[in-house]
């Protein structure tokens, strides 16, 4: 497989998406809570601002899990394809990216993908 520059970039994209959904999720949090800030708040009142708004807070992070769920499959199945790697080594990044796939989708890229050489050797399929 070639992983030139362009390609590289391309898959770092995708791979920072789902960090960038579920950070608008949690600035979208933030931002409802901000009138609290001040410290003169009744003692129920995160539990009244999230029932209110809960609605869009489920709307907006069920699209980032949908979101994230293609791009953790399509880390997988590039991690899967890999031969310069060895079976503990994949298995670490198979259950890092199953436990904090947004998170570990970023941090593949960073740490696998942008420092693999231009012609890299792949499996011809994952089966």
């Amino acid at each position: 497989m070639v992983f030139d520059e362009k390609a590289k970039n391309r898959i770092g994209i995708l791979c920072f998406i789902p960090i960038i959904a579920f950070f608008a999720c949690f600035v979208y949090y933030l931002v409802l809570l901000l009138p609290l800030a001040d410290g003169n708040h009744v003692p129920g009142a995160v539990v009244g601002i999230t029932s209110r708004n809960y609605d869009t807070m489920f709307l907006m992070l069920a699209t980032a899990a949908i979101i994230t769920a293609p791009i953790f499959i399509y880390c997988l199945v590039l991690l899967a394809r890999f031969k310069h790697m060895n079976a503990a080594e994949k298995l670490k990044w198979i259950v890092f990216l199953s436990v904090l796939a947004p998170i570990a989708s970023a941090l593949f890229w960073l740490l696998i993908i942008r420092n693999v050489p231009k012609y890299v050797p792949i499996h011809p399929d994952i089966a």
